[in-house]
């Protein structure tokens, strides 16, 4: 497993780096694919992943805390974790041996910017109950062992495929969700930089603010106030990236009351204090 930082309880790890022993390995523009093995003498320990990946499960029992997880899984699962997943999902034992096979594709930053210009993906851990996307998954794993000339472009061409069918799942998911959820979320998605209060944007949507809550979580798999301190954190991690603002600035721009607010719940929800994720990020 590559370099990874540890700091207040977890691990970060970065791009395309895992819990596992590797047998293939492939880096492709914007990609990052790899068939791995359980390494059965390493504990997984809770974690956070810097991009988003995909994590398909060949062989196993594997437990996992996306939505639609059963309790353990015996067969092939597909799980898409958007980047800045915090979780510790693992493989358990098996006849008392920790054993199991999957793959894992990383998407770098590019490749998911590609993806948003025709689809919206799932901000949360969701697995993949797509027979579809289950087939080109392992369409992907094939394509990783293969190493001919136009084997990089076949990759990109099932990635992105792979990409617009989790998308069709987003929207199919949220196809049942009533009108005024959309209008919810764009008010809160306005509203990183403000304070607009649960009570208010249940005004606008016209409902009651208990209901607001229920449904939002229903469809979005975490209550308004999670979402909105998620998409506060994620706009963080943007400006910490590719912006030389200042932490006061960006704490006052991600609607943080100080930034000190700011640090400490940066900390918590990825390990370390923001000015350790920009030095890490621009070393």
């Amino acid at each position: 497993m590559p370099a990874s930082s540890h700091s207040h309880g977890h691990l970060i790890l970065p791009f395309g780096s895992f819990y596992g022993r590797e047998d293939v390995r492939r880096s492709d523009p914007g990609l990052e694919l790899s068939l791995l093995r359980v390494d059965p003498h390493r504990i997984v320990e809770r974690h956070s992943h810097d991009e988003a990946h995909v994590v398909l499960v060949l062989d196993g029992l594997y437990v996992s805390t996306a939505d639609g997880a059963p309790p353990v899984s015996s067969g092939a699962q597909l799980i898409f974790n958007p980047a800045g997943t915090t979780h510790r999902d693992r493989f358990e034992a098996r006849n008392r041996v920790v054993d199991g096979r999957f793959m894992t594709i990383s998407l770098a930053s590019d490749i998911m910017h590609e993806a948003a210009t025709f689809s919206t993906l799932p901000q949360r851990a969701v697995v993949l109950d797509s027979v579809d996307a289950m087939a080109t998954g392992l369409r992907l794993s094939r394509a990783c062992t293969q190493t001919g000339g136009d084997a990089p472009i076949t990759r990109h061409a099932l990635a992105l495929e792979l990409l617009s069918q989790i998308a069709v799942r987003e929207l199919e998911h949220h196809r049942s969700a009533p009108a005024w959820l959309r209008l919810v979320r764009e008010q809160l998605d306005d509203s990183l930089s403000g304070a607009s209060s649960i009570a208010e944007i249940a005004r606008v949507a016209g409902v009651h603010p208990v209901h607001l809550s229920r449904v939002f979580r229903q469809h979005m798999g975490v209550n308004p106030a999670d979402y909105l301190r998620k998409r506060r954190l994620e706009q963080s991690r943007t400006l910490l990236r590719f912006s030389a603002r200042s932490l006061s600035d960006i704490a006052l721009t991600c609607g943080f009351s100080h930034q000190s607010h700011f640090s400490n719940a940066f900390r918590a929800a990825y390990g370390v204090t923001p000015s350790t994720f920009r030095a890490l990020h621009r070393a």
